[in-house]
């Protein structure tokens, strides 16, 4: 009989199929079903079958199969220090909201991340390695564009807010967005419709209509705040966290984002695009993060950084 690791707090309410998953590393995904399959597997004494039995803290596991290896834990792993600069915007115990600079890939961030957590944080971040969390953030900004990005720190504050990332009565996210100019249009209030992957071009379109079958729907709030020169600053709120949503939609109506060559853009920037997610705002999160609910997170420079916008121009 093999004996795993008694589910931690941390570690509460996850699926019995993702703890095998993790323990047993080395195990083929077909045997872990199998052992399910055969009641080969017991959670406090019970043969349970069910793939996507949530387990709870304290919950024993025991696998009656002596051939399996646990995966084990490296408990002085450190992550390597990488050379990217990134500005802490908030942190608690549960959440890290970062300023992510243009020209950072989100893997080189996250990387950055972890190494920073497991400097600040020794004990916390090695508990949970031990606990198979995986540090990673919610959502992504592309490559090019600037923003704030939120990193959970715990399981539990991860399943909340991969839940309540596309949900804008609970997430609300906006952007500041400086396009070329396009007089003889009139900038809308709220945008609806599809975007889909155009293979041959490497990137997404939009269109009002529902006319590719791979298409996914999105929907965006526009507002003017100021024309400077001949270019339009607009402020963007998702309703939907699609691939390219903003970029794309911009495009398609005749305001490619400056120096956004693949959308459109007649002007190049260096290694950026004038795009900045500069402001989260929290809602109806349920405990134990509802403190955080009415809390705006925002950038303070954003003024300074549309400025050097417009002098790299």
């Amino acid at each position: 009989m093999l004996i795993l690791p008694t589910i931690k707090e941390e570690a509460n309410n996850q699926t019995l199929i993702s703890f095998l998953k993790k323990r047993l590393q080395t195990t083929p995904l077909r045997l872990i079903y199998k052992l399910l399959r055969t009641k080969k597997v017991k959670v406090n004494g019970e043969n349970i079958r069910y793939y996507h039995y949530r387990l709870k803290a304290g919950d024993k596991i025991n696998v009656y199969d002596n051939s399996l290896k646990i995966s084990n834990f490296n408990a002085l792993q450190t992550p390597r220090k990488t050379k990217i600069d990134f500005v802490i915007v908030y942190q608690d115990r549960n959440i890290l909201i970062v300023l992510k600079e243009h020209g950072t890939t989100m893997l080189n961030l996250d990387n950055m991340i972890k190494y920073y957590l497991s400097k600040e944080e020794p004990t916390q971040y090695q508990e949970q390695l031990q606990s198979f969390f995986t540090l990673t953030a919610v959502h992504r900004l592309d490559k090019l564009t600037t923003g704030l990005i939120i990193y959970p720190k715990n399981s539990p504050t991860k399943r909340i807010l991969y839940k309540a990332i596309s949900d804008k009565e609970k997430i609300t996210k906006k952007y500041l967005a400086l396009c070329e100019n396009s007089p003889r249009k009139k900038i809308p209030n709220y945008i609806e419709g599809y975007l889909w992957k155009d293979e041959k071009e490497k990137r997404m379109k939009f269109s009002w209509k529902e006319d590719n079958p791979n298409s996914k729907f999105c929907a965006l709030e526009m507002k003017k705040i100021k024309e400077i020169d001949n270019y339009q600053l607009l402020e963007i709120t998702l309703w939907t966290g699609r691939k390219h949503q903003i970029r794309s939609i911009l495009s398609f109506l005749g305001w490619p984002i400056i120096g956004d060559k693949k959308y459109g853009s007649k002007l190049a920037l260096p290694n950026k695009i004038c795009l900045l997610a500069y402001q989260i705002l929290f809602g109806n999160l349920s405990t134990p993060l509802n403190y955080l609910n009415r809390q705006i997170f925002q950038v303070k420079e954003r003024k300074e950084k549309v400025k050097k916008w417009l002098s790299e121009l």
